[in-house]
């Protein structure tokens, strides 16, 4: 591959993963929506725009997607949200659009970047609601407020208990398997790996796995490949590509190169679409269980090629 490649490949997916993983903390974010006890929105609500993919996903787990008439530039998931107006990034959404589409809601990630421009859409009468969505806790939090806003508050507490309930179950079938370091790579030249504080970081560990950068100093670190030789990963994930083609499975890739690295000796070596793993959201639960199969195969069962690549295309089941 030629250094452009390798340019086009790492700019497409930080440009990614910074919107909807690194806004929190990279962006500092600040700003709250609306406290947990506000009743339901009564008026704003009808027509939303959701930014988010984490949020686009828990709309849908809540019914409300009839709602939406609009979305963020990254959000293609749920299927049914596919063909919908774009209006822009999580830091500049367009105004214009959104009062185009009449939008009296817009559902969007903490950050500070964009406050100025959300300052705005309130001043035009649009409802701005900013979820924490980039840690594992915070997809709880931001659930139970959504459930508040749209008067689901009955159906967001069962959601997330159902959801604990199925995370504590992966939990303890491996709570007495072996920690074998994993490496998670969520991009390539130059090298960032998810750190303590991610929630894939929480889910390494919840399905049996030491994350190999856990004492770094960011949730999504730049690292070295020295680093990671040195560490010797037991289970490399790697996400950093997202490319239509560019494929998924249990194979080695470039990681070939090393072949003393005990996870490419035993030939556990993972490409996943970034979408199985790495949007926080209801999906967390399916998440770890697929952490499981990776990490402990002897556990969970192997995981099987069609589980680690994008989502199902329209008309899929």
């Amino acid at each position: 591959m030629s250094s452009d490649d390798r340019r086009r490949q790492v700019d497409a997916v930080l440009r990614m993963l910074a919107r909807f993983l690194l806004a929190a903390w990279l962006l500092a974010g600040c700003g709250r929506a609306a406290p947990a006890d506000s009743p339901p929105a009564a008026q704003a609500g009808r027509r939303v725009v959701v930014m988010a993919p984490g949020a686009a996903e828990m709309l849908e787990s809540l019914g409300l997607l009839d709602r939406v008439v609009g979305v963020g530039d990254f959000v293609d998931w749920p299927l049914r949200l596919r063909g919908l107006p774009k209006v822009g990034a999580y830091d500049a959404p367009n105004a214009e659009r959104l009062l185009g589409l009449r939008a009296d809601m817009l559902i969007t990630t903490v950050n500070r970047a964009g406050s100025a421009r959300l300052a705005q859409l309130e001043k035009l009468g649009i409802a701005v609601v900013q979820l924490e969505l980039s840690t594992y806790d915070g997809v709880f939090s931001a659930l139970a407020e959504l459930g508040e806003r749209f008067g689901r508050r009955a159906q967001a507490a069962a959601l997330v208990r159902d959801m604990r309930s199925r995370l504590e179950r992966v939990r303890l079938r491996a709570a007495g398997a072996p920690r074998r370091r994993v490496l998670f790579v969520v991009g390539r030249d130059p090298l960032y790996v998810a750190g303590p504080g991610s929630h894939l970081d929480r889910l390494i560990r919840l399905a049996g796995g030491e994350n190999l950068l856990g004492d770094s100093r960011a949730p999504y670190a730049l690292t070295s490949m020295e680093v990671v030789l040195r560490r010797l990963p037991e289970v490399i994930l790697d996400s950093s590509d997202n490319r239509p083609g560019t494929g998924s499975g249990r194979r080695l890739g470039a990681w070939a190169e090393w072949p003393f690295l005990p996870a490419v000796r035993d030939r556990r070596v993972y490409v996943i679409d970034p979408w199985r793993l790495s949007i926080p959201g209801p999906r967390l639960p399916e998440m770890a269980e697929l952490m499981g199969k990776l990490i402990h195969p002897e556990i969970f069962g192997e995981a099987a090629d069609g589980e680690l690549g994008p989502p199902p295309a329209p008309g899929a089941r």
